[in-house]
């Protein structure tokens, strides 16, 4: 996603977009990580400045975030207060230090956390009933002045953008079900059944690779624990999410080795119980995601990885509390559920300058919009303002991801900081609107391919085709497999009497090479009648796109030396 378009959207207000150099934008000619910079360098951006001095008051009340929810409903109960912190940043690459925790306090201001959203509790059978995580209260201040219409507007259209990706991930917590279970699919996404990946994304784009697992996890209480049998040479990974949809981490064959073995994912700062035989995974909220995916090929390969997905547990040590955030239609009452997401899960510390900004119009951890006292006319144009972020940005990130793809060969290409994106908002929403949740690039690569290489639309239209050419020992390069497949313009799987969705590396025996080692894909709407070719089924008449993704990249995928050839167009009047 383009860095100039995220500036645009943080303009006029005082919150600038990540910087340039650490978000590369759809220019990229791939995603080129700098792995040599420091760790604590990415996504953050040294230029952010706070807009308004009269409302930079620190934030006096507030639960501590190191609380339990029990404590905190006690904590409310009684008055107390203390200090409102933010979670430790990917705390494997980049803890927060106290310096970090106290500037959100003192970037935020000060306001009444009165008639804040809040969230309903329910727990999981058989675990301890826990009362409902009220939102931080904070002590009353006098509000900022009104920041007048046209500044509402643009705060209002940046909150929207900073708090979708948080808002989705609630989505999916309601979609989920019980917290601290792990749901696992035992067939692959195809378009007649709708399970997992409707969680995800709205069911778009689903691979048709590895058997998806998901768990939303409540690790306020204590770790839960996940075991894995001994995975052999099968790839496999566990993503950990935060509300802020940044990847925490993985658990898997690329970094946590094959196994067997348990692993006590446990927040930062949680209770710390040792689990005996485990190892400790850090994560730096109390709520996460795990998104599992596990390998398959062929039939028989199928019914192996099904073996092994059966049994997959996890255990938690102690109760749940599942907080539900209503989440409203866009709007004014949109803002006022986000900040009730915020106070229950605090802002990292580098959106501090982000956070005074919006807290102008009560978008805030704890806030309600109507505290901060906006004019009639400022709350209509802000209200005005969401409604049309929420109506655009599907549009803006189909215009990105063409824009990149007409400078890439036809292939829209993923910037570095995906999975970890810093303050780069823009990129985040636009990621949580197409599936909520990115694989960070060392894990996998996705690139799509929406233009032919004559940087015309793909498409099923007429008695024409398309080819992938891969030529000998030109295949992605990858540790665990790559794979083709094609959705209809919608992001669906494109129905087939062959059920055949995509091309895999997974399933040697069914991937076709020409006698030189070299290997085509076919995209057409009718069997092009060629023996030497993979082909793909692709809507007559409607639009396409193929996606290449590459997990457990090369560094030459990387760092932008390798990249995919050019879908070329065949029999065609272009």
């Amino acid at each position: 996603m383009a860095a100039g378009v995220g500036a645009a959207m943080f303009a006029g207000s005082g919150v600038a977009a990540a910087d340039e150099a650490d978000a590369p934008g759809a220019s990229s000619a791939g995603p080129a990580r700098n792995s040599s910079a420091p760790a604590n360098s990415r996504g953050r951006a040294t230029g952010l400045k706070a807009t308004a001095p009269k409302v930079a008051a620190a934030v006096r009340g507030g639960v501590a975030r190191s609380a339990s929810p029990a404590a905190a409903v006690a904590a409310a109960e009684q008055g107390q207060t203390g200090t409102v912190l933010s979670r430790p940043i990917r705390v494997a690459k980049r803890a927060a230090t106290p310096a970090d925790r106290t500037a959100v306090a003192s970037a935020l201001p000060a306001a009444s956390g009165a008639g804040t959203p809040q969230p309903v509790a329910s727990s999981a059978p058989g675990t301890p009933s826990v009362a409902a995580v009220p939102a931080a209260p904070v002590a009353s201040a006098v509000a900022a002045a009104d920041p007048g219409p046209i500044q509402s507007a643009i705060l209002a259209a940046q909150a929207y953008i900073y708090g979708y990706p948080l808002m989705e991930y609630q989505r999916v917590r309601q979609t989920v079900g019980t917290v601290n279970t792990l749901y696992s699919l035992t067939s692959f996404a195809n378009p007649d059944v709708d399970p997992i990946w409707l969680a995800i994304g709205g069911g778009k784009r689903p691979n048709v690779d590895t058997f998806y697992s998901l768990a939303e996890l409540d690790l306020s209480n204590g770790p839960v624990v996940l075991s894995i049998p001994d995975m052999g040479d099968r790839y496999f990974s566990f993503q950990l999410t935060d509300p802020y949809t940044n990847v925490s981490g993985y658990i898997g064959s690329r970094t946590t080795g094959s196994g067997p073995g348990s692993y006590a994912i446990t927040w930062t700062d949680g209770p710390q119980v040792e689990v005996p035989g485990a190892q400790t995974i850090l994560v730096p909220y109390a709520s996460m995601l795990a998104l599992g995916r596990t390998l398959a090929g062929d039939e028989a390969d199928q019914q192996a990885a099904i073996a092994l997905i059966k049994q997959y547990a996890l255990d938690p040590t102690g109760g749940t509390v599942s907080p539900v955030i209503p989440i409203p239609e866009p709007g004014i009452g949109y803002l006022d559920a986000i900040s009730a997401a915020m106070a229950l899960n605090p802002p990292p510390a580098i959106d501090a300058p982000t956070l005074a900004a919006l807290a102008q119009i009560g978008v805030g951890p704890g806030m309600t919009v109507a505290e901060a006292n906006l004019s009639l006319l400022s709350t209509i144009t802000a209200d005005l303002a969401v409604r049309v972020t929420a109506a655009l940005l599907p549009v803006l990130t189909t215009i990105n991801q063409y824009v990149s793809a007409f400078q890439n060969g036809g292939w829209a290409t993923p910037p570095a900081n995906i999975g970890d994106y810093g303050t780069d908002y823009l990129l985040r929403a636009g990621v949580a609107e197409v599936g909520l949740v990115a694989n960070t690039p060392e894990e996998a690569v996705y690139s799509a391919g929406l233009l032919g290489a004559n940087r015309f639309p793909l498409s099923g239209f007429g008695t024409g085709s398309y080819v992938l050419h891969f030529a000998p020992g030109e295949e992605p390069p990858v540790g665990a497999f790559w794979s083709v497949t094609v959705y209809n313009s919608q992001g669906r799987l494109v129905p087939n009497a062959q059920k055949q969705y995509a091309v895999s590396s997974s399933r040697p025996d069914e991937l076709i090479r020409r006698p030189d080692g070299s290997i085509d894909i076919v995209f057409a709407p009718r069997d092009p009648g060629d023996p030497g070719a993979n082909w793909l089924k692709v809507p007559a008449g409607g639009g396409f796109s193929a996606y290449l993704r590459m997990y457990v990249p090369d560094q030459s995928v990387l760092d932008g030396t390798w990249v995919a050839p050019p879908i070329e167009r065949r029999w065609s009047i272009f």
